[in-house]
């Protein structure tokens, strides 16, 4: 269940022989970059820029069945994709001009983001599906929220929203062919999870911050 397109980002993955370049591999990896060193006058103290927090965003969902061509409204802001198809059968995918966020066989329910990167906004999803399905947009409050200490189970791809004060989010997945979890923050995303087989292990997260767990099999995370 490898989801996102292959992007030169991934080469130092495709070294460590844990990703293939193909349809379904990752397509989301932007490194962090340190801000050049400008010249500054000592006469003045630099201001950091700041990004507003948007506002609240309503939903937009859509619905369909068997393989369609959807424009959506989402604004250039980060969005979350929960796609469900429970009778799907066979091979389910959903991608947008930038990512392909769903590729699965079989029923399917699962949650993505889009527009994580500037200047890369979606404007069209492409689904195919055998099957009647919906596909729901929300900003971060439709997202569950990391409680530090207190667990979260699931299955399938999972988006949570860790906030200030969250240090790390420890992950254990089960009977998983590959376990991918991202972190979102600020304006790009980062993969420091990405193998084979279980997992169990920590990863630092500066909140307020987004962690994507996606697996084949089942999952636990817990913030701290």
């Amino acid at each position: 269940m490898i989801r996102r397109l292959c992007a030169a980002a991934s080469a130092v993955l495709l070294t460590a022989g844990l990703v293939a370049c193909s349809p379904s591999a990752l397509g989301r990896v932007v490194p962090r970059a340190a801000a050049p060193e400008g010249l500054r006058s000592p006469s003045t103290t630099p201001t950091p820029a700041t990004t507003p927090k948007p506002g609240p965003q309503p939903e937009e969902k859509h619905s369909g069945k068997g393989n369609a061509s959807v424009p959506m409204t989402w604004p250039s802001r980060i969005g979350f994709v929960t796609f469900d198809c429970p009778k799907c059968s066979g091979h389910v995918a959903v991608n947008t001009e930038n990512e392909l966020i769903v590729n699965d066989i079989g029923p399917y329910k699962g949650t993505q983001w889009i527009n994580d990167m500037p200047g890369r906004q979606a404007k069209t999803f492409t689904v195919k599906a055998n099957a009647a399905w919906t596909l729901t947009i929300t900003d971060e409050s439709g997202l569950p929220v990391l409680t530090p200490g207190k667990p979260l189970s699931g299955k399938s791809e999972a988006v949570f929203a860790a906030p200030d004060g969250v240090s790390s989010v420890a992950v254990t997945t089960k009977n998983s062919g590959r376990t991918a979890v991202w972190v979102h923050s600020g304006d790009y995303s980062e993969l420091p999870v990405n193998q084979l087989g279980d997992y169990k292990g920590s990863v630092p997260v500066t909140g307020p911050a987004f962690v994507s767990v996606e697996g084949d099999g089942t999952w636990t995370v817990t913030a701290s």
